[in-house]
């Protein structure tokens, strides 16, 4: 699985995340409120390892600095959220990841969060013990690796040892790594969007899982 979007919803608001990454660039001097969320995103890690260096340089920051300390911020930011239920897993996530649990079936999440986030999201849920594998972000250089980038797919692979494997997420660059990672992709499309990929199956909520992991 990917994590945010799929089986947490965190994305429907997410003024939490911008309001951490505007908090460490206050703290570097910077007018953080003169920033668009373009800018803000880069920074961020959403746009990859050159966007965030180029912006980082930019602005006169450190993008290995800023980027590890934002992560850090925004990680805290959402455990305090869900710790507030301001963030929750999306109906139906819990009890799917149950029932495939019990159907032995291998489970892991990918996330172009960072692993401290993964692992904060899963802890606060009580989900660890359902997950065989599970990756983010590790460090600022391994924004490199992140979705479409294969490599945390194959990771994956070498680690779940079973075949074949689904991913699900909610993004065209979820179904881009799966099928650079040659895996099977399910795209979790809940508002229908028009896209530019072909996955191997495209449903509109978790409830259509099951049936697709135990065929």
């Amino acid at each position: 699985f990917d994590m945010d979007g799929v089986l947490l919803d965190s994305m429907t608001d997410d003024e939490w995340k911008w309001d951490a990454v505007r908090k460490v660039i206050r703290s570097k001097g910077v007018d953080a409120d003169k920033l668009d969320k373009k800018t803000l995103g880069a920074i961020l890690g959403d746009q990859g390892y050159k966007e965030c260096i180029k912006a980082c340089n930019n602005l006169g920051l450190s993008p290995k600095k800023v980027w590890t300390e934002v992560a850090q911020e925004t990680t805290l930011k959402r455990r305090q959220r869900i710790k507030n239920d301001d963030i929750q897993l999306f109906d139906g996530a819990k009890q799917l990841i149950e029932d495939l649990h019990q159907e032995d079936i291998k489970m892991g999440i990918i996330s172009n969060a960072p692993e401290d986030a993964v692992e904060a999201t899963i802890e606060e849920f009580g989900l660890k013990k359902y997950f065989h594998f599970y990756m983010g972000v590790r460090s600022f250089e391994d924004l490199q690796a992140r979705k479409p980038n294969p490599n945390h797919l194959e990771i994956a692979k070498i680690e779940i040892k079973r075949s074949p494997i689904l991913y699900v997420g909610d993004a065209e660059s979820d179904v881009i790594a799966a099928n650079r990672a040659d895996m099977k992709s399910a795209w979790l499309n809940r508002e229908d969007v028009e896209g530019d990929v072909q996955p191997d199956f495209s449903i509109d909520g978790l409830d259509k899982l099951k049936s697709l992991a135990t065929e």
